[in-house]
């Protein structure tokens, strides 16, 4: 029969064809020798099998026209091996738009009835799944965990084949940059993509894939979502409690009958009490979401690392029926408020003011690159640099980020995977509202998240579009920004909600306008969400990156090939005017000198300013997200820059901050200096003996020795002093900090040439 496409019911004879050979074609390979698996699985429910491991690839569309069918049944060899979970690109596959996965599982075999959820942590970015020829459904979103009730696909004791067709597209030129439609934010318009931000080349090395876990969770007549958690602490009244919001997955048409719920709160990383609330359950038909109030009277708060100790409890949820579990599901969060004063920043966590030392972070470009141990590496150089507070850079990240972070004591600002310009129409908003809503429910057990930002520099706040853009309109996105604001703070009173991180908030003086030593300039803003500069890696990792022909940048050719690398030559030479030397050697140190004195300039400068009127700062970027050479600290392979420890140096919780106006004092001239205490702890201090010693050419030049305090949480200046008439060459102030006859407290360091 020859169907035509505009003829509803050919096409629908068709489509049923399809699906029938599909159908008959699975079931016959599922009855084929060989085919049955010689014992099934044990899997007593409640229980849950991880279907990572190796799966069968094959990159392409695979029906002409009915987008939705399941693959025509290719011979084996044209498929190829790939992991799971894995972005696609980590297999060494450059491949952009559909691809298909498959699967084959044992399942095992069930005595009671049961039900069966397929499980999905996350994939990018479009996905239609079937188990057996039979769809399942479909998902749009890279970051959202879901999941489809397998229970009438699933062939218990026997061999199932689980099918993904998964679709990363690339963004239409026409929609390039303003009018984008995919919710992808960095991993897919940023200037630290392969190729750049406004590259033709800028969308290369697609992030899709089945990226996270996917698992089938068995439960006795039902089945649990992860239990979702959201603290309420009133540090006032001392009263602490919790809502734990539940979802069931049950038969539609025959719900189970009532269950009993039991509730736990345990201590998961120190010694406590243990919370435990028993209540009748009533379970719902289909898929449904309830939640519960438990009082936690006298429990331990989550605190950042910097004030007290992250207390963390296990969150345990068993249902129960005729004496037996039903399912059984448990989460770990944190007990804490968050109070922030939106005009002036001031940061208060349980009761406890907290001035935000913050970085920009974006770990890698393919999520599944990273591992628990991968994160906790990351922490552990923030917490090495004093890093307080991480601005997830737009994007959603891995939930074992968000984990580690409750570990460590990490205070975590959550942006949207939002970055310029989308498109306005209404069902994109919907997408992204639907979007939103998944974060917050997402990320909502987790303390260390402090605040959702909803936008990354919109068009509606973006100036410099109009320069950029003929069709320029400065209110594109402003009704989404405003709808998405409105969708969180319903969802969520418990957090701060950031509209959008705007224009203003970036202080990118001395790279994209102005010079470097504007930053001794006060600034206006409470908020300072972005500075710094880009810094060239070591030349062990520039080795890595290029060949020794393309090593020195000194033809167009090869400065094309730096460029795909995010290196931005006019940023480099013409506003910050760094020389490129005489060879690579020289153009490394510049580069790298030249980050180090922005970054401790400005964040010294920012925090002297302390609530007068700055209250939150975060350096752009901590680390390189892919083999590049961009703003980040320490590079992608974790090696830091000069710039990781003028960053450590400078927000030291106790700083002995140096104030300075003169980039390159004149030879014979006296140069003045201010003496700060900058500190950040709750606890004041008194009679501190404060040093400073002043070297040019490795000679001491002057020096002196003063009695300081400062208060809790405050900055303070304590005195200015003068140079004696400095002489040509490299001069060094150095201050220290520390109690009468006793240990150093901290110490800071100015370099200045006198030409």
């Amino acid at each position: 029969m020859t169907a035509s496409l505009h003829d509803p019911l050919a096409l629908g004879l068709l489509r049923l064809s399809r699906w029938l050979w599909w159908a008959l074609l699975c079931g016959l390979w599922a009855a084929a020798p060989g085919a049955q698996a010689a014992a099934p699985p044990t899997c007593p429910a409640p229980c849950q099998i991880d279907l990572a491991g190796t799966w069968r690839f094959l990159p392409g569309n695979l029906t002409s026209a009915l987008q939705f069918d399941p693959p025509q049944r290719k011979p084996d060899a044209q498929w190829r091996d790939i992991r799971v979970p894995a972005n696609w690109h980590l297999d060494g596959i450059d491949h952009s738009g559909v691809a298909w996965y498959r699967r084959e599982f044992d399942a095992p075999a069930t005595g009671a009835p049961t039900r069966a959820v397929l499980q999905f942590g996350g994939i990018d970015y479009f996905a239609d799944v079937w188990l057996n020829g039979r769809y399942l459904g479909a998902h749009e979103g890279y970051f959202e965990a879901f999941s489809f009730d397998a229970t009438h696909a699933l062939r218990p004791g026997q061999r199932n084949e689980l099918v993904v067709r998964v679709d990363s597209p690339v963004e239409h030129p026409s929609a390039w940059s303003l009018r984008k439609r995919l919710l992808k934010g960095i991993f897919s318009h940023h200037d630290t993509r392969p190729g750049g931000a406004w590259s033709t080349r800028g969308q290369e090395r697609n992030t899709g894939g089945i990226w996270s876990d996917v698992t089938v969770r068995f439960g006795q007549t039902l089945v649990l979502d992860e239990p979702q958690v959201r603290s309420r602490v009133d540090t006032a009244t001392g009263t602490t409690a919790a809502t734990v919001t539940l979802g069931t997955w049950s038969d539609a048409r025959r719900p189970p009958q009532p269950a009993e719920l039991e509730l736990t709160f345990t201590p998961h990383n120190f010694t406590g009490r243990t919370y435990r609330e028993r209540r009748a359950w009533p379970v719902a038909a289909g898929h449904t979401r309830q939640s519960i109030d438990i009082a936690l009277p006298e429990a331990r708060l989550w605190w950042p690392a910097e004030l007290g100790q992250s207390h963390l409890y296990r969150v345990q949820a068993t249902l129960r029926s005729g004496g037996r579990v039903l399912d059984q599901r448990d989460t770990v969060t944190g007990l804490r408020e968050v109070r922030v004063d939106a005009r002036t920043q001031q940061w208060h966590v349980n009761g406890q003011r907290l001035f935000l030392r913050g970085t920009n972070y974006i770990p890698t470009q393919w999520l599944a690159e990273m591992d628990t141990s991968a994160y906790r590496r990351d922490i552990a150089l923030m917490r090495a640099a004093h890093v307080n507070a991480v601005r997830v850079h737009a994007h959603v990240g891995d939930r074992r980020w968000y984990q580690a972070c409750d570990e460590a004591g990490l205070l975590v600002w959550q942006d949207f995977p939002l970055q310029w310009g989308y498109t306005d129409s209404p069902e994109f908003h919907d997408e992204a509202q639907r979007q939103a809503a998944a974060m917050v429910r997402q990320l909502d057990r987790h303390p260390s998240v402090i605040a959702w930002s909803l936008h990354n520099e919109p068009p509606w706040d973006a100036w410099w579009m109009k320069y950029k853009y003929p069709d320029y309109d400065p209110n594109q996105n402003r009704v989404l920004d405003e709808r998405l604001e409105r969708t969180v703070r319903q969802l969520d009173d418990s957090r701060y909600v950031h509209k959008a991180s705007m224009s203003g908030e970036h202080h990118w003086q001395g790279w994209y306008s102005g010079h470097w030593t504007d930053f001794n300039k006060p600034t206006t803003h409470a908020l300072v969400t972005e500075f710094g500069a880009q810094a060239l890696p070591g030349i062990a990792s520039l080795r890595r990156l290029f060949n020794e022909d393309n090593l020195f940048p000194d033809t167009d050719k090869k400065l094309e090939a730096w460029q795909y690398h995010n290196f931005q030559p006019d940023e480099t030479f013409k506003n910050a005017r760094i020389s490129k030397g005489k060879n690579i050697h020289e153009f490394i140190a510049n580069s790298q000198t030249y980050q180090a004195r922005l970054v401790q300039l400005a964040a010294e400068s920012l925090r002297r300013q302390k609530y007068r009127p700055v209250g939150a700062i975060f350096q752009f970027m901590f680390v390189e997200d892919w083999p590049s050479m961009n703003w980040g600290v320490v590079d992608y392979w974790r090696i830091p820059k000069p710039g990781y420890d003028a960053l450590a140096r400078a927000y030291q919780p106790l700083l002995p901050s140096i104030e300075w106006d003169q980039e390159k004092p004149a030879a014979g001239s006296v140069a003045g200096f201010g003496l700060w205490l900058v500190n950040d702890t709750q606890q004041t201090y008194s009679d501190l003996q404060y040093a400073w010693r002043l070297h040019c050419n490795d000679r001491l030049l002057a020096e002196g020795e003063f009695s300081a305090s400062v208060d809790a949480d405050a900055a303070t200046r304590l005195r200015r002093i003068e140079s004696p008439a400095l002489p040509q060459g490299s001069c060094r102030l150095h201050t220290r900090v520390a109690r009468p006859q006793g240990p150093t407290l901290a110490e800071n360091q100015h370099e200045f040439q006198v030409p």
